[in-house]
């Protein structure tokens, strides 16, 4: 979602505080208070630091084929070019 609309983690983390659609989508209270913008920094670190990303990936798939979101036995894949190269942007915007 952050990197569809092109935000920053800070506005990221304003939008899960002030908007009623990324509360849906994140399965969040109306009430809750959100985070703070360093958690998905941290976040994304610790990904890179386990190789944790593939991990990642197949736990979405399985969620997603659980809630037949995609088809059980179709081909997933995803091209992480384009996460990769937001990553050290994002990092130069939030100095």
């Amino acid at each position: 979602m952050q990197f569809g609309e092109g935000l920053t983690d800070r506005q990221a983390a304003d939008a899960v505080r002030g908007r009623i659609d990324w509360k849906y989508v994140l399965g969040l209270k109306l009430t809750d208070s959100g985070f703070d913008a360093s958690v998905l920094c941290e976040f994304r670190k610790r990904l890179c630091e386990h190789n944790l990303s593939n991990q990642l990936l197949d736990l979405m798939l399985s969620h997603f084929k659980q809630h037949d979101l995609i088809k059980p036995r179709g081909m997933q894949r995803t091209d992480s070019t384009q996460v990769i190269a937001a990553i050290p942007l994002r990092k130069s915007r939030a100095n």
